[in-house]
């Protein structure tokens, strides 16, 4: 009887695909391990999955858990802790991004046996073996655990090209249960690892020391065909940190799709620096090949906080990107960050005035405005620790902080307000589509504040919040 693999992805708000384990479960022999993926997002009740883990247990070899900072440190805990109590001898592996960053802090909690930082593939694959024959784990690169009370973090392993790496085996999770989450037939996908940039306020830099490495184009194709064709598949997102890293990949993996004459859509990340050149052939080339949406990193509409965040683009790139993709009708999300410490809010206000611009040049591009947060591994959060700022200290006051809708005790009440009644009135003015007939007159309104700039009073967010929140039971904008 083969022995069992728990993976675990603990309960946040949204439906990627567990991608980190179908990275881990491709190098691992399958005809001596079942590979058993279990994923809290997609249970309505997290106590299910849970439930799931426990009738496992008694024959696994451990229980992978992907840890990201955060709310989900939560549930992480939670199962964990569980399971050392139900099944003492299973060991806990934690990975992913805090445990990269805090691999320590994680194992003295009691919760976690090991940690696998940075690209951990071979790490969890030599580990799993060494935990089966029991042998010794001094030499297993990338691997942190304790030993007799003293915490060691082996060296880090050589990056390795992911073209090294099997195709992924989506057959391992439910999909049909993350397509109804969606509503489309919709897969995510990891077409490279890492990202060759610097920006200060990311935590890439740090996890994967500034490499990358992609698939080939020809392998991209032949692993995205297969599982579009296998399953039906729609839509492929690519869940890069950096799709458009390597101009040439890109350029061979459209003419791949044009050539062959393939029907799906697809979406991707990019950088501004990266569209802003791209000449009117090639993006024709490459809207031909079905590219719906390009997510691009931009940050700030001001060239002083772009430099500050070491984000080595021009505030221009980002309008001239929108102005490309819109001709060649190639959906776009830009997404932005303010509130850092040293940010005077007249910089702030060149984000929201490049937002606007944006938008006028194509009010169906979607933006996201995300508060700075000292996420741990960045640079700034290390400059930021120097200036006096108190990071959370253990894996409770972690997991207290939202990514998402976290602002700085530095950013003052009312920028912060302004912001974000902006983000409101800009999306309500400028959307096509109507989840609420309540919204059809307030989008009047809405487009004469987007206008003026005025966003004091918002009685109509409060109006659209109540309808959403108690009569249709949804989350508030």
């Amino acid at each position: 009887m083969k022995k069992t693999i728990i993976f675990y992805n603990p309960k946040a708000p949204y439906y990627t695909l567990p991608l980190q384990f179908l990275a881990l479960a491709s190098v691992i022999d399958r005809t001596k391990y079942d590979v058993k993926i279990i994923d809290a997002r997609i249970e309505k009740d997290v106590r299910n999955a849970h439930d799931k883990v426990k009738e496992l247990l008694p024959n696994a070899v451990c229980l992978g858990v992907s840890v990201i900072t955060g709310t989900p440190i939560k549930d992480a805990v939670a199962v964990s802790k569980m399971a050392k109590q139900l099944a003492p001898h299973v060991p806990v592996v934690w990975g992913g991004w805090h445990p990269s960053i805090f691999p320590e802090q994680c194992i003295r909690e009691g919760y976690a046996d090991y940690c696998v930082f940075s690209q951990g593939e071979m790490t969890f694959s030599e580990l799993l073996e060494a935990l089966v024959d029991r042998s010794d784990i001094d030499k297993i690169l990338g691997l942190s655990y304790l030993n007799h009370g003293v915490f060691y973090e082996n060296p880090e392993r050589k990056f390795i090209d992911i073209n090294n790496f099997p195709p992924y085996d989506y057959g391992l999770i439910p999909l049909e249960s993350y397509f109804q989450l969606k509503g489309l037939r919709q897969i995510d996908f990891y077409s490279s690892q890492g990202c060759p940039y610097r920006c200060a306020f990311c935590a890439d830099p740090y996890v994967y020391s500034r490499r990358w490495s992609g698939l080939k184009a020809s392998r991209m194709i032949s692993d995205v065909v297969d599982v579009v064709t296998r399953y039906n598949i729609e839509d492929v997102v690519f869940q890069d940190e950096n799709f458009f890293a390597n101009r040439r990949r890109v350029i061979e993996f459209c003419n791949g799709i044009n050539e062959q004459g393939l029907k799906f859509t697809w979406a991707a990340t990019s950088r501004a620096d990266q569209i802003a050149p791209l000449e009117d052939d090639l993006l024709d080339e490459i809207a031909q090949a079905n590219l719906r949406k390009v997510i691009i990193g931009a940050e700030s509409g001001s060239q002083e906080m772009l430099d500050y965040m070491k984000k080595d683009t021009l505030a221009e790139e980002a309008i001239i990107s929108a102005e490309k993709l819109s001709r060649h009708r190639i959906g776009a999300a830009f997404n932005f960050i303010v509130g850092f410490p040293e940010e005077d809010f007249s910089e702030t206000l060149k984000t929201l005035n490049t937002i606007k611009q944006i938008k006028r040049i194509n009010s169906n591009f979607d933006f996201n405005i995300f508060f700075f947060t000292p996420y741990p591994g960045t640079e700034l959060y290390d400059y930021i620790m120097q200036k006096g700022y108190r990071a959370p200290q253990t894996l409770s006051e972690w997991s207290d902080i939202d990514f998402i809708m976290y602002a700085g005790y530095w950013v003052k009440d009312h920028e912060r307000k302004y912001v974000e009644r902006f983000k409101f009135y800009t999306k309500l003015a400028t959307e096509t589509k109507y989840s609420l007939g309540l919204k059809r007159p307030i989008q009047h309104i809405a487009a004469t504040r987007f206008k003026n700039d005025f966003y004091h009073l918002p009685i109509e967010k409060e109006i659209i919040n109540f309808v959403r929140h108690k009569i249709l039971h949804q989350v508030n904008w």
